[in-house]
């Protein structure tokens, strides 16, 4: 279950990336999740994050993502939309190794100011519940 909050929650930063150097604050939901057993003895997981962002420059996006926790790493998409109608598409990461609450989100492509502006933002899981599938984290990014 911790592994869905991680995963959602690094997904959910991912709509809030515009402008140069700017810093994030992400709100999100687990709203579908299904686990299976592998051969290995590890799980694997697929979800469904919903969640709410704000950026410094005054950004504001409601976002969805598709993750996936396999091998202890999450992996997946996003697409947030802002204030404006603008979408913008991101992947997340993270090696969550050691208990690791630290991912990569790399915005992929978008319109309106998230057209031709690639950005890469190194976020934190700042408080996570499992139990009740929400989740809060911060980011730091840079175009």
């Amino acid at each position: 279950m911790r592994t869905l909050i991680l995963l959602a929650s690094v997904v959910c930063l991912s709509s809030s990336m515009a402008y140069a150097d700017y810093t994030v604050r992400n709100v999100y939901k687990f709203e579908n999740a299904d686990m299976v057993a592998t051969h290995n003895g590890s799980s694997a997981m697929n979800a469904s994050v919903i969640g709410y962002s704000e950026d410094s420059n005054g950004n504001k996006a409601s976002l969805k993502c598709v993750v996936n926790v396999a091998n202890g790493k999450i992996s997946g998409h996003c697409q947030g939309t802002d204030q404006d109608g603008d979408i913008e598409y991101t992947t997340v990461s993270r090696d969550m190794a050691g208990g690791n609450k630290q991912g990569t989100l790399q915005r992929t492509g978008g319109t309106g100011k998230y057209a031709n502006s690639p950005a890469t933002c190194v976020y934190t899981i700042e408080l996570s519940d499992f139990t009740v599938g929400v989740g809060y984290l911060t980011a730091d990014c840079k175009e």
